[in-house]
């Protein structure tokens, strides 16, 4: 029993017919009508029962078509896994991040990393940038994306710049930073400040923060939802924040060091550099970056608070 006349079924199936199980297959009547005799008579039973151009199933025919629709499954499922492994694409991959990025523009590129590289199995680990690099060298991840410093290259490790991303020091619309006309170094250190916080050696730190008064989370994302709320101020990445900007929810102090860049990085460890699918997912992140929309969002909010301008 071949795979090709187990296919030849089931087109027979679907249409009821050999003429058109034959145009679907793209081969002519008599050799849809051959494959499909042989498989009666290697299993010794009639699966149709021929009346006029129609066919309709035996009741024997009927029972085995859910295994059949198994059996196509899985010799689909072996093709698969053979091609992936002929492409050398990585059969698993482990990623660690940061959320500078929405969570939707990671769920987007992970559906179309599935749809590339559908025998690829994905685990992904969210974290502070602080603790990326640390990931990589202890092989806990394969390659790991994020705001980390430059400095973190190990020997090992390929650190490769997907993007600048663009910083902004914000407050919510409502708190008192976001009222004054020019903000000081001393004026935040009147206020709380909302800032990431990472495992260290010993215990959990707060990442570098500016003032003794501060509240410390480890992903952006509840930072920036804190700060919506009106608990303190906090340096936040553009991507992840201008929707928030354009509502309104937050504002963009009027500091003069409240716009900067930093550069996201993917820190690639010496088993995953220069994988096919390490690669995609890099040139895709970049390729998210130069997108036309994220451009004009940028422009956007960029027109709100210009960096050095009170």
């Amino acid at each position: 029993m071949r795979i090709a006349q187990i296919e030849t079924f089931l087109a027979v199936v679907k249409h009821g017919s050999i003429a058109a199980a034959a145009r679907e297959l793209g081969q002519s009547r008599t050799t849809v009508s051959t494959a499909l005799s042989a498989l009666e008579d290697e299993l010794a039973v009639a699966l149709f029962e021929r009346g006029g151009n129609r066919l309709s199933l035996t009741p024997i025919g009927g029972a085995i078509v859910t295994d059949c629709r198994r059996l196509e499954q899985v010799a689909n499922q072996i093709h698969s896994r053979c091609r992936h492994h002929l492409t050398g694409a990585e059969s698993a991959l482990r990623i660690a991040r940061d959320d500078c990025l929405p969570e939707s523009a990671w769920r987007e590129l992970l559906r179309r990393l599935k749809r590339q590289f559908p025998q690829t199995s994905v685990s992904v680990y969210l974290a502070p940038p602080r603790e990326l690099p640390l990931l990589v060298e202890r092989q806990a991840v394969d390659v790991a994306y994020g705001l980390m410093p430059e400095q973190t290259s190990m020997g090992y490790q390929r650190l490769r710049e997907i993007a600048d991303v663009r910083m902004h020091t914000v407050a919510s619309s409502d708190h008192p930073l976001a009222r004054l006309a020019t903000v000081t170094q001393d004026d935040l250190v009147m206020h709380t400040e909302v800032t990431l916080a990472y495992l260290g050696d010993t215990s959990l730190m707060a990442d570098a923060p500016e003032t003794a008064n501060y509240l410390a989370f480890t992903q952006y994302e509840v930072i920036r939802d804190v700060v919506m709320e009106g608990a303190g101020w906090a340096d936040l990445p553009l991507p992840l924040i201008t929707e928030a900007l354009a509502l309104g929810k937050l504002r963009v102090i009027r500091h003069p060091e409240a716009q900067w860049w930093k550069t996201l990085f993917a820190l690639e460890s010496a088993q995953a550099t220069g994988g096919p699918v390490v690669t995609w997912l890099a040139n895709a992140l970049e390729a998210w970056f130069r997108d036309e929309t994220v451009i004009k969002e940028e422009q956007r909010s960029g027109d709100r608070v210009p960096r050095g301008e009170g």
